[in-house]
This record gives C-alpha cells, structure tokens and sequence, in this order.
C-alpha cells in the first residue's frame, strides 16, 4: 500500500515521520514524507500524483488544528482514509476525531499502531482489537486498549533519504548544519506539571548506540552535517551504551558537535568530561524552579546545591549551559518567585530561559487543577488551539501580577539575545542563530508568506523588546540588575 504521511506546523526534522515511515518501508510499503514547513507545493496536487491508499498526519499541537483539518478535507474529498498521530491525539483522541474529518488517532508511539492498522485496513477487517487506537463510528468515539511498549532494538536505522536533509540544517551554536536525532524516548521522571508519567509510563528506552552512530555516521559524510540535537526528553544512556557511543565516532573518525537535554546528577564530572572530548557541546538542564518547597511538590528531584555543582563542573570543562525554569506555577507567590529568580542568576548558565506555566493535559497537575475547578478544559480543538502555550501567560494559577510573569519571561529571551557568552565557542551565538533563523523562515515561506512573516518577526522582537525594557520596577522587585552581563 502506497501511504502519505504529512506533518504541520514545525521547523526541526520530523523524526516521528521518520521513524513511522522507515518502520513501513521494512514492511515492504510505499511511504511519502510532506512537510508542509519546507515543501510549498499543493497538497491536492500531491495526492494525485502519489495516489497514497492512506494519508497520516501528526499534529503536535492544537496551534496546527487549522491547517491539519484542511488537509485531511481534502483527503477525505480524494476518499483517502485519515490517520492523525503525535501529541494531541495522543492526548485528545475524541476532540481529533470530532472534528469529522479525521477516521483514526493513533495514541502514544506510533510505528507499530500505524503498521497494524495499514493491515486491517487491507484486510478489510475491524479495528476494534488493535492497541494505542481510537475511531469513531456510528455509535461515537471509541478508544482502543493502551499499547504496550516496544523494544526500541525492534525499530529499523531511520532511512534519511525519506527527507531532503537540507531542509533542515540550523545554525546552532558552533555549528553551520545541525540537524535533530533521537536516541531515546521518555523520562524516569514523575514532574507533576509533565505528560511524561502517563505518555511515556516514566518509562526510560534507548536505542543501541550501533543504530545511532549509524545514522549520525550518514548525515555527517553524505550530507555535510557538523552538529546533532538529541531530541530527547532525556539524554542518558547506560554508562556501557555510552562507552561504546564514544568508541564507535572515534572509530568511524566522524567530526561533529552535539548536545541534548538532561537532568541535574544524571552525569559525573569524569562523564561530562568525555562527552566534551567527543563533542558534546551544549546541554539544557530542566531545573524548573529555585525553590526547594515548589522543587518537592512538582516531584522534580532536582538538589539546588549539586545544580550548582554541576553548572561549574560544564563551565570549567567548557560545555555551553541553559537552565530552563517554569514561572507561574498554581499557587506560586512573589517570594518564591524571587527565590526562583535568584537562584536561575546564581548558576551563571548561558541561557536561562523562563517559560510560563500552562496545563498539560495528562499530566498530574493538570488533573489536580480541573478536579478542583480550578482549570476547565477546552471542549474542542479550536477552543484549545486559542492558546499559544509558553509564549504568552495566558492563564494564571499563581498569585503573582501576570504582567511580572510576562516581563521575567520576555526578559530571559532579550538578556540571552543580547550576551556576548549566550554560546561558549562564538560571541553573541544565540543572537546569530536568532537572526538566521528569522531569514530562513522568511525567505522559504513563498511569495505569499513573505510579507507575513516579516511582520510576525518584527511584531515579536518589538513585544520582546517591549517587556524586558520598558519596567523596570518589576525587574528591580525580583532583585534584577538591567545590566545585561557581558
């Protein structure tokens, strides 16, 4: 079977497409990739000439409903049936389906669902029976069985000639063509405001780190590119996986920077050490807050002490650092936030961004905040697509002005644009990716697109500008010196 897998509202690689589409591919079926990010061609059009038996869609957010509804009328007017999979399915299965042009959600990972559904769609057979899948039918939504997890060892190497990997390069720190990879999936932790525990089961699984180095080994020498991101939601291999991670790029002789996100404590000195001799450049630390009571309540695990430590321990080793902080936490006050503000300054990370607090349906806090009232949902998915998650403070839970929320976190955006050390290897870094970035989506958007992301780029930098200038007595409240460190 011929099947169209199709992606909305994203600029990184869709490793999820990826992986669903290579995992068909070994199954003997015909797979397309269309990235509506990169590709500006007629959908209609496409699906003409390919003639796929099934389009997919992921959607990872509800800011992507409108151009995902589109696409998959359109299908539906081609009588192609419609799959959608990602994290607002996963998360909203009966929402996706309701909008009435949408015959499957695919819940959780995908590669194994999508496949069992393509065969009993062929077969002509029910789907009543096949885990991590939602439909709906004359007698409305129904919603399968969870499905158990794989063994990522069972997945094929991603097939990168799926994609036009050009299409993808970022400027990111001190590389020129960085593109996005995964190694694993999920997290061991329990973070209440996270989906994590209930997406991913808290659940930490690798790939074998011969599959990894086999697909960075092809995107560095057939494809020029100098850097990786782990996607990961957290980056720890076993200390054997990692060993042999080192042993295999030094073997293959492949030159390239990389980093990830991770957890404070996760790495040894010795550890981070290694990685930076084999090319770790840059890593994201979740501390999500300075308080040492906020810390025990959303169940982080973080020590505010050995965060410290390790921030010096990168510093000295020269690893580029972020610290990510939430702000605006249900019930967070201005003395805590205060707590929060001086500790993010006191490790003297690189970049220290703070993003506003905002429910994450699946996630403990979440169903604390609807259960009490608090927070209710969205009943569809143009209600929810309304919110426009971590940029603006939307909703707010915490007994501090929304407007200090706002200031504090366009604040961190502006100081990390304006450092010179916002990236160890290369002077005003973060400033530079910014500006290229901003040139790329303007200049790949196609004439009609121009105008309008010129105008979104410009609007953005003045509301950045705006916030983190123009109150300086919010800033002084939380003990912050306008002095942008230098």
């Amino acid at each position: 079977m011929n099947h169209f897998l199709i992606r909305q509202k994203s600029t990184s690689t869709p490793l999820g497409l990826l992986a669903i589409a290579s995992y068909m591919q070994e199954k003997g079926h015909t797979v397309k990739i269309v990235d509506l990010t990169v590709e500006k061609e007629s959908i209609e059009k496409q699906i003409k000439l390919f003639c796929p038996d099934v389009v997919g869609l992921s959607v990872m957010a509800a800011l992507a409903r409108t151009s995902a509804v589109k696409v998959s009328k359109i299908a539906r007017k081609h009588k192609k049936p419609v799959v959608w999979g990602g994290r607002l399915p996963s998360s909203l299965p009966a929402e996706c389906l309701k909008e009435g042009c949408v015959d499957y959600a695919v819940i959780g990972e995908g590669e194994v669902t999508f496949a069992e559904l393509i065969e009993a769609i062929e077969a002509g057979q029910s789907c009543e029976d096949i885990a991590g899948l939602a439909y709906m039918d004359q007698n409305g939504v129904h919603i399968n069985q969870k499905r158990t997890f794989a063994d990522l060892s069972d997945f094929p190497v991603t097939n990168w000639n799926l994609i036009n990997t050009q299409n993808y390069n970022q400027k990111y720190f001190s590389c020129d063509k960085m593109m996005y990879l995964y190694w694993s999936k999920g997290c061991p932790g329990r973070c209440t405001f996270c989906y994590n525990a209930q997406y991913h089961g808290a659940l930490h699984r690798t790939r074998p780190p011969e599959y990894v180095v086999a697909e960075i080994e092809y995107l560095v020498k057939n494809c020029g590119v100098d850097g990786i991101y782990f996607a990961d939601e957290f980056l720890r291999p076993s200390k054997e996986d990692m060993q042999t991670f080192f042993r295999l790029i030094k073997e293959k002789n492949l030159d390239f920077r990389w980093g990830g996100m991770t957890r404070v404590g996760a790495y040894s000195k010795e550890e981070l050490q290694q990685m930076y001799d084999a090319g770790c450049r840059w890593l994201l630390f979740g501390i999500e807050s300075g308080c040492a009571e906020r810390l025990k309540a959303i169940k982080k695990g973080v020590n505010l002490e050995k965060a410290k430590q390790v921030f010096e321990y990168c510093r000295e080793i020269g690893i580029t650092t972020q610290s990510s902080f939430i702000i605006g936490y249900p019930g967070e006050t201005e003395d805590e936030l205060k707590e929060t503000v001086r500790f993010a300054f006191s490790l003297r990370a690189n970049l220290l961004p703070f993003n506003g607090y905002f429910p994450q349906p699946d996630s403990e806090l979440y169903d604390t905040l609807v259960e009490k009232g608090w927070f209710v949902p969205p009943k569809t998915l143009k209600e929810w697509s309304r919110f426009e998650v971590g940029e603006v403070i939307q909703v707010n839970f915490s007994k501090v002005p929304r407007k200090d929320l706002m200031v504090l976190h366009f604040y961190t955006q502006w100081l990390a644009f304006l450092r010179k050390d916002s990236v160890n290897t290369e002077k005003y870094g973060l400033a530079k990716k910014v500006a290229a970035d901003t040139m790329q989506s303007i200049f790949t958007s196609g004439f009609s697109g121009f105008f309008i992301n010129i105008i979104d780029s410009v609007k953005r930098f003045v509301t950045i500008a705006w916030y983190a200038n123009a109150y300086p007595n919010i800033l002084r409240k939380y003990g912050i010196s306008k002095q942008v460190k230098q």
